[in-house]
Formats: C-alpha cells, sequence, structure tokens
C-alpha cells in the first residue's frame, strides 16, 4: 500500500524570501531531477541529537536564512517553480510531531510561499515506529508528479533506503534516495556502506526480475567517490558503489545490470560535488540503468547531468568549492555539498554531440587555489563578514597566543590553523610575538574567526 503524503493549502508562513531566478534552462517535454545534500536542516523545537542545533546555537533567525538559501539554490536550478523532483538528504527527523512544525514541514511550507509547490513527497524513516530507530536525519523525497506507492529498506546501524516511485504522465519512475554512512576513507564505515549497497544491489535485480524494462533512478549522498575502488584500493578489497552496486562510465548493456554513474558526463576537471581538506570530493550521485537509456519509456536526456554551482551564492567566490553552511552568526551558507542536476525525458533522448567521458582518476584531485591567491584581498577588520567565508585573504600580524595557535591583527584575534600536516607542524613552531604573514581561507571555529593555511606556500614571513 501507498504511503504517500499530499501536502494541502498552507496558512500565512513567517519566513521571508528572495529568490532571484538566472538558472539553467527549462527543455519542453523533459523533467528535472535534483539530488541536493541540504546539510542539516533542523526544526527548532530544541530537541536534537546534534548538540550544534541546541536553542543557545539554533532558532527561529538560522531556521529563515537556512530556508531562504535552499530556496535561492533551487529556483536557480529549476526557475520560477523550482525542479520537478528532489531527493533531499540530512532533513531533521521530527521528535515533537505533536507541539511543533517539523523540518519537513516549514521546508515544503518554505518553497511552496516561494512559488514552488511539492504536492507528494515521502519520509524517509518510519514515524509509526518507535523513537529508539529513528535516525537523527532522513533523506526526503519532494515531487510535483503522483507518487504511487513508497516503502523504506532498512539497513543496520544506518539510515534506510528511500524507494518512492512516481507517475510521470502515465509512465512509473522509481527513485532511490539514500544517505550512506559518512567517512568516505574509513574501512570501517565502507563496511556499513557495503551493506547499503547490497541491499539496494538486491532490490534492483528484483526490480528487474520482475520487469526488464522497469525505470528507476538512484541519487543521493552515497559518501563514496566515484572512483572510491582506485582511490582507496590499498585499504579496501571491496566497495559499495564500485563493486556491489556496479558504478560504471559508459551506459551498460541490459544484460550487464551495471549502472551508469552520471559523473562520466562530465570530463575528470570538472567532477567534484564536495572538498574535504583541500581535495574534491564526489560524494553525491546519481546513477541509471540501461532501461533510462534504450529509447523506450523514460529517458536520460543526454548532457543534462550538471553540478550546481553558482559563484558567490552556494560556491566560495575565487576557490568555488561548496559554500558551507554555519549556524554562527545567525546562520549563513548553503552547503557542503553542490547539488546534482539531470533531466529525463519520456521517449528516445538520444542527441548528436554527447558523449561519456570514460576516464577514472586514481586519486582524489587537488583543489586549485591559484585564482583565489591571484585576486586574494589584504585582510582588514571590515572582511570579518559572513559573506567572505571561505575566500582567501592576505594577512598579516603578530603571533599573540600559542594554544590554541592566534594572530594578532590590526586589534582582532584570529586563530591559525592548516588540515596539512607540514604546514601545521611550521604554524604550530611559532612563538609568542612571531611576526607572520601569507594567505589563508577566512573560517569560523568554535565561535571564532580563523584563517586555514592550505600549503607552506602559502605562508610569506616567519
Amino acid at each position: 500500500m501507498s504511503i504517500a503524503r499530499y501536502f494541502p493549502s498552507f496558512g500565512p508562513i513567517f519566513f521571508a524570501f528572495m529568490c532571484p531566478f538566472t538558472g539553467y534552462s527549462k527543455n519542453n517535454g523533459s523533467f528535472q531531477v535534483v539530488a541536493y545534500n541540504v546539510q542539516n536542516l533542523f526544526d527548532t523545537d530544541g530537541i536534537s541529537l546534534y548538540g550544534d542545533y541546541k536553542p543557545e546555537y539554533y532558532g527561529d533567525t538560522e531556521l529563515t536564512n537556512k530556508l531562504n538559501m535552499i530556496c535561492k539554490v533551487l529556483r536557480q536550478i529549476g526557475g520560477a517553480t523550482g525542479p520537478d523532483i528532489l531527493l533531499l538528504q540530512e532533513i531533521e527527523v521530527d521528535r515533537t510531531p505533536e507541539a511543533h512544525p517539523s523540518a519537513t514541514t516549514a521546508l515544503i511550507q518554505a518553497l511552496q510561499k516561494a512559488g514552488m509547490p511539492y504536492d507528494f513527497y515521502e519520509l524517509g524513516y518510519d514515524p509509526k515506529d518507535s523513537p529508539d530507530n529513528w535516525p537523527a536525519v532522513h533523506c526526503l523525497t519532494l515531487s510535483k508528479f503522483p507518487i504511487l506507492k513508497s516503502r523504506l529498506h532498512p539497513i543496520r546501524m544506518a539510515r534506510p533506503i528511500l524507494e518512492t516511485t512516481i507517475q510521470v504522465k502515465g509512465t512509473p519512475l522509481t527513485l532511490f534516495n539514500n544517505h550512506w554512512k559518512s567517512g568516505a576513507s574509513s574501512l570501517e564505515m565502507e563496511r556499513h556502506r557495503l551493506q547499503n549497497a547490497r541491499t539496494l544491489r538486491m532490490r534492483v535485480d528484483e526490480l528487474k526480475r520482475v520487469s526488464p524494462q522497469a525505470d528507476f533512478l538512484i541519487g543521493g549522498d552515497l559518501n563514496s567517490h566515484y572512483n572510491q575502488a582506485n582511490v582507496y584500493k590499498k585499504t579496501m578489497e571491496q566497495t559499495g558503489i564500485n563493486h556491489i552496486l556496479g558504478s560504471v562510465g559508459r551506459p551498460p548493456p541490459q544484460k550487464a545490470g551495471k549502472l551508469y554513474n552520471l559523473w562520466h558526463e562530465l570530463p575528470v576537471e570538472q567532477r567534484g560535488s564536495d572538498a574535504w581538506r583541500g581535495n574534491w570530493g564526489t560524494l553525491m550521485h546519481i546513477l541509471i540503468p540501461h532501461s533510462l537509456a534504450d529509447g523506450k519509456g523514460i529517458n536520460y536526456l543526454n548532457g543534462s547531468f550538471k553540478v550546481a554551482k553558482f559563484i558567490g551564492l552556494n560556491a566560495v567566490t575565487g576557490s568555488e568549492v561548496p559554500f558551507a553552511w554555519s549556524n554562527d552568526l545567525g546562520g549563513f551558507g548553503a552547503s557542503d555539498h553542490f547539488p546534482l542536476v539531470a533531466r529525463f525525458i519520456i521517449g528516445n533522448s538520444k542527441s548528436k554531440g554527447t558523449k561519456s567521458f570514460e576516464e577514472v582518476e586514481n586519486g582524489l584531485r587537488k583543489v586549485v587555489y591559484s585564482t583565489a591567491i591571484k585576486r586574494a584581498a589584504k585582510w582588514r577588520p571590515e572582511s570579518l563578514n559572513p559573506s567572505n567565508y571561505g575566500q582567501v585573504f592576505h594577512f598579516e600580524g603578530i603571533v599573540s597566543r600559542s594554544k590554541p595557535l592566534t594572530l594578532l591583527a590590526q586589534g582582532h584575534q584570529i586563530g591559525l590553523y592548516s588540515f596539512d600536516p607540514k604546514t601545521r607542524d611550521a604554524l604550530f613552531s611559532l612563538t609568542r610575538e612571531t611576526h607572520v604573514s601569507g594567505h589563508g581561507r577566512l573560517s569560523r571555529y568554535r565561535g571564532q574567526w580563523q584563517f586555514i593555511v592550505e600549503h607552506t606556500d602559502w605562508l610569506k614571513d616567519i
């Protein structure tokens, strides 16, 4: 039985939005699917499994700013009425359903107020289950198309997989919304991800046995890189995404059972949905089977796969890494993941001039900061603004404290840190009253501003 939900009209909404549209143009006859980890959209009931979302750190102002940014990003992607289908991750599970509006409710209301209504949705957890079994955050699928049926696939000690079948102009399409265990480099976490992959693989194979031409897609945050098996070949004999799920770089034949990873629609230098400690990652995914490229039913619109990166909105100017969300200073930023976008069409979508880039990198690609360094402005006290978060500045000052390492610059105390071991050792060797200058990414840590120094060559004067 379907547990599809229909969201009716709402009364007054108390959130303000400013959502200009300058995004992708619509394609007649096609529809848009977006996979987006919004980075912890929480309600304001004060009951949270995450300490960062207690009342002293997070309230109505932060929620409003968070919803406003989600609204802006989605309108940039999908235009005035938004994308057609959203596969979202990191929506807080509602623990006060009778007393306080949930994060899901706040989001759907906000989208409707902004002119982006979604009449159908599915939760990535079972509200009827014991709260002890609920995850902290869940997947949420929003659709402008009717939902035919939905089910959850439980995963031991991990978030369930949300399966939802919608009807697009009379044609069914099954969506698998995923949020696998974090820690892409962790062998222990990969064991959990193997469980995700096996559960999903079994369900996909079952779906294909019943209906060989069934149209389905897999999306979300798999916390695995598209080249996971290459990156961690020395530590992981098996990976969920490559070995079990069967992610490949070319649309596979029907009998192969593999899944085409749309990251291969882009050349390697454009592959990146997240950045961690100076490296690009591809933790977000949209994968499709042979049936979405066979010219029957629903098909992928060749060449439509995009990373929804908007400089100055959800991407940092200069480096173009994600403008991560922060609860500080009333809440600012977007998410630590870029959304992925793909279009689909009923019928044959084959078009000339498109191709798959099959190359697979053997490691993680470094974030290139040359443009950011070149355009780096001299840091001034007025630069301490959320709009400058993540941007590279030239700094100069005196070490005022060694634990934690702190720079005194123009009367302001600013932390200094590096994720690079060699650079961190150089910084931590500094003593009080030492003059230091160089380049740093403006960041926040425990409520304080700091500079992140990426490499030793960012330090100019010690």
